[in-house]
């Protein structure tokens, strides 16, 4: 499952269901094609996010699979408070996507 809620500085993010069922991944995506700032929303049917302005398309992490866009979608990290509140902040580490894909 992929929310969109109001992150960091009122700009729209993605929370991602975690793999392990009940809760979240530990990073959100901005919701916004690093192309020209569309939202692309996540199309269930093609398993991606895809721009539907000019057809930019992402993974499911976010990273870019098709242009226009010249960059992945951005990061934020996701903290579950211990009242169940949700706080997104400033990605301040490496990007994962890229060193994965530095790997292969």
């Amino acid at each position: 499952s992929r929310d969109l809620v109001v992150g960091l500085a009122g700009e729209p993010y993605f929370l991602l269901a975690s793999k392990e069922g009940g809760s979240i991944e530990k990073y959100a995506l901005r919701a916004e094609c690093t192309h020209l700032g569309c939202l692309a929303p996540y199309r269930p049917e093609v398993a991606k996010f895809v721009c539907p302005c000019h057809g930019s398309e992402y993974d499911k992490q976010g990273k870019v699979l098709r242009g226009p866009a010249p960059r992945n979608l951005e990061l934020a990290s996701v903290e579950v408070l211990e009242d169940g509140r949700i706080k997104l902040s400033e990605w301040t580490g490496q990007d994962f996507r890229d060193a994965a894909s530095d790997a292969v």
